[in-house]
């Protein structure tokens, strides 16, 4: 794989600015060697796994006003739309999206129009687009692989600026992954900010609810705090973290009902 191979799948990891971090290998799948640097207006990689050869730097040339500046620019302009590439097919085509969608209880959301979910046969990926309720045009995907040897996992088309959502309830709940925001739809807007990173560009998405629920995966529990805390500094009202035993993706309607209201 060449440098700009390995650079697209780098882009695609949600790794957030000014961080440096050790994950598991998405070019080799060796657990725990790869080192991501996205510091200093630039992101690097390296993979210290012997025989995996994943290693490069790209450097932006631009301050990051200028870049802040240019974002905010593109953003309000009416060419800035996310494209959505000619390998984006129906879901419903596909056996092994349809499966995902059944196991991760994400069917009722994309077969009640909640969720625009689309199959990539170009990445075997099974892709939730994201839409910025805001301007109503899509900002990007997120694709999950349907395979062990997709890498990454979760990839990001366009940007991250504006989380996935789905539902219109009063309540809502921030995850982490997009098939967790379809499953509590039904009882609850769920708002996806795709990892466990909560940005700044987010926190606007977060005002017109009533009572809003933190409830990353059960091993991003003590994030879930962190994010609540951070939310409750910023001035909202009525955040609660909900403690998970499993992620919400794996739970029916009725349980989440019972897990939020209890009934």
């Amino acid at each position: 794989m060449n440098y700009k191979q390995q650079l697209e799948v780098v882009k695609g990891l949600f790794t957030p600015p000014d961080t440096e971090m050790r994950i598991d290998c998405p070019f080799c799948n060796n657990k725990n060697t790869f080192l991501i640097s996205t510091q200093n207006n630039g992101t690097s990689w390296y993979c210290f796994h012997a025989s995996c050869k994943a290693k490069g730097k790209h450097q932006g040339e631009k301050t990051m006003d200028y870049v802040n500046t240019t974002f905010k620019k593109k953003e309000e302009s009416p060419d800035t739309e996310f494209k959505i590439p000619d390998s984006f097919k129906i879901v419903s085509t596909n056996e092994k999206a349809r499966m995902y969608l059944h196991k991760n209880n994400c069917w009722e959301a994309w077969a009640w129009g909640r969720a625009d979910i689309k199959y990539d046969v170009r990445q075997d990926r099974v892709v939730f687009l994201v839409k910025d309720k805001n301007t109503g045009k899509y900002s990007g995907a997120v694709g999950r692989g349907l395979n062990k040897n997709v890498y990454p996992k979760w990839f990001m088309y366009g940007s991250k600026e504006v989380p996935f959502k789905c539902g219109e309830c009063d309540d809502a709940v921030i995850v982490e992954d997009c098939a967790s925001a379809c499953a509590v739809s039904n009882i609850l807007t769920g708002i996806s900010i795709m990892g466990t990173s909560l940005m700044t560009e987010h926190k606007k998405y977060l005002e017109p609810y009533k009572n809003l629920y933190v409830a990353l995966d059960r091993d991003a529990t003590s994030k879930s705090y962190e994010i609540a805390n951070e939310l409750k500094s910023d001035g909202f009202k009525n955040v609660k973290v909900k403690p998970l035993t499993d992620d919400l993706k794996y739970f029916n309607t009725d349980e989440i009902k019972e897990m939020f209201y209890g009934r």
